[in-house]
Order: C-alpha cells, then sequence, then structure tokens
C-alpha cells in the first residue's frame, strides 16, 4: 500500500475512537499499540482494522519507557512487535518509537546514551521486519539524540512534532517547519479540524511491503509453520531453501554478523543457493549450504532494501 507524500493523517490511542472512518481526509493512522513493558492499546485491534477497512495506510507506534537502558530496549522493541502483531499490524509496516520526557521515560541524561538505546530499540523491530521510525518533539531531537547517527543507520525515519500554533488547525503552514533532516512525518498540531486528535502531515511518500494473507479460493493443502530456531547467539532462524541473485558485490561470512570473517564473494550474476533466513541487526541474512560443511553467510536485504532478487 503507498499514501502520497503531502497526504494528511492521524495518530490515536485509546482516549480516541475504536473507528478511525471518523477522521475523514486521513489517508494513514498511526495507532498506540503498547507502552513500557506492561501495557496494550485496548482499542488497537479495532483501530487498525477500521483503518484498513477504509483504505487508510495502518501503522503503529510504542511509548519507550527505557530512557537509556539498551538492555531494557530490546526488551520493549520485542514487547512492541509482539503487540504489534497482536493488534492485526502486517510485518512491513511502519512501527515507531514515541521517545519523550515523562510516563516513566527519562530523557535528560548523556546523548549518546539515549542514542544507543533507540538503536537498540529500532534494530529489534527491524529484525522482526518493521519498518522503523523515531517520534519526538523537535527541541529533543536535537539536544537529547544524536540524529545523525540514527539516519546514517535508518534514513528518513523521524516522525517530528512542532507545532506552530495552538487550537484547531486543519492545514500544515511550512512556513513553520521544524528544518532537519530526515523528516518522514511532520505532526503540526494536536487538535486537527477541531477533531481533537493529532494531525500530521507526510514529507515522501510512505509505502509498506506488507502483504494480506491470501485466502485460497478452494481447498488448499495445509502447510506446517516453518521450522525456526534460535541459533547460539540468540538470532532466530527460519527454514526456507530458495535461490538468491545478488545486485552486486557482497561478502560471504563465517557467522551473520558484519564482524564476522569474510570467507568468499559473491557477485552480479552468481546463484547462492540457501536454506534458512533470518531478521537481525537490521538486515536479513541468508545461509549458503557449503561443500566442506561449515555453512556461509551473507546479507540479501538492508532494513527493506534488498541487495538482489530470488527464485
Amino acid at each position: 500500500m503507498e499514501v502520497a507524500k503531502r497526504s494528511y493523517g492521524v495518530d490515536v490511542s485509546s482516549y480516541q475512537d475504536t473507528n478511525v472512518a471518523n477522521y475523514s481526509g486521513a489517508k494513514f493512522v498511526i495507532v498506540k499499540v503498547s507502552e513500557g513493558l506492561d501495557y496494550r492499546n485496548p482499542k488497537a485491534q479495532s483501530q487498525i482494522s477500521t483503518a484498513k477497512a477504509n483504505g487508510m495506510l495502518p501503522m503503529a507506534y510504542h511509548y519507550g519507557r527505557f530512557s537509556s537502558n539498551s538492555n531494557v530496549a530490546v526488551q520493549e522493541g520485542n514487547y512492541a512487535v509482539n503487540s504489534a502483531k497482536t493488534a492485526g499490524l502486517n510485518v512491513g509496516s511502519y512501527l515507531a518509537l514515541d521517545y519523550e520526557q515523562g510516563s516513566g521515560n527519562e530523557t535528560g541524561g548523556d546523548a549518546g546514551a539515549n542514542t544507543t538505546a533507540i538503536l537498540a530499540f529500532l534494530d529489534t523491530i527491524v529484525s522482526a521486519g518493521y519498518q522503523p521510525l523515531l517520534y519526538s518533539g523537535a527541541a529533543l531531537l536535537k539536544s537529547k539524540i544524536d540524529t545523525g547517527k540514527v539516519l546514517a543507520k535508518y534514513p528518513n525515519c523521524l516522525w517530528v512534532a512542532s507545532y506552530p500554533v495552538s487550537g484547531a488547525t486543519s492545514e500544515a503552514n511550512f512556513g513553520y517547519f521544524p528544518s532537519m533532516n530526515g523528516i518522514v512525518i511532520w505532526q503540526f498540531t494536536d487538535n486537527w479540524r477541531g477533531l481533537n486528535v493529532d494531525g500530521n502531515i507526510s514529507l515522501i511518500d510512505l509505502k509498506t511491503d506488507s502483504k494480506p494473507v491470501a485466502q485460497p479460493s478452494k481447498p488448499a493443502v495445509k502447510q506446517s509453520t516453518p521450522q525456526s530456531w534460535v541459533d547460539d547467539i540468540g538470532d532466530t532462524w527460519y527454514k526456507e531453501e530458495g535461490k538468491f541473485y545478488p545486485n552486486g558485490t557482497i561478502n560471504i561470512r563465517y557467522g551473520a554478523r558484519t564482524t564476522s570473517d569474510i570467507i568468499g564473494t559473491v557477485t552480479k550474476g552468481d546463484c547462492v543457493k540457501y536454506d534458512a533466513y533470518s531478521r537481525h541487526g537490521g538486515y536479513v541474512w541468508i545461509r549458503q549450504p557449503r561443500a566442506d560443511g561449515e555453512p556461509g553467510y551473507l546479507v540479501c536485504r538492508q532494513g527493506n532494501d534488498p541487495w538482489g532478487t530470488f527464485k
């Protein structure tokens, strides 16, 4: 699904209606699915389903309470992923981290530690297949987060709040646009069209690569759940056999880490047969069986950008 740039959208939580169709004119809806490690929005599933039913692009956000603790950030990332899936948000959709001061989240510490924790959260949701966004106010983004470091890893991922005026507002006034790099969505009011809901505008085309599960038109053979396992370093792998054709030169490594030793390369035109894949650290890795019995590992996708084609 795709929403053109300069489209309007809303973000909602349990304070808003379960039926987001009431926000006429909104092309996308960002639904709060969770907060910390112990809260899920009870309206999230209905808000996402009504968005889908009314042709709106559904997205989601998680309110972080991990402050600058990277270990807790990973836990919250997993909680956000599970909450998003429970609410019906397709993998491949946008999933944002709401990082601001308050409600148990402390942002007043070191900007470097804040940024490291934020990236740990974003890495976790990207490993699960979601597209990352980082939400906060313009002032906090500039003073307490190293946005340059965040954007270096995840370009065009900022969802920025900055209100030119108070009160009901129907249209974004770009004369007051918060000039920053990497902004995808601008939240320009907390009372869009007098509906008491946050108003947003997209700065780029919003695209998701999620695909609803197709329903067979006639009885089909029941398929078993793909085999999966967790390796020794905590990464989840899924059994899948296929062929990958790289667009350029890619290193084959001893392990599924960008720091692992290089044991070979593949180039454009090569065919890589693989038997498993894993999402972690912002990449999708595939495992290549090799003649010596020791598999090789290579990246086939960074975030949602493929490095080749599959057959």
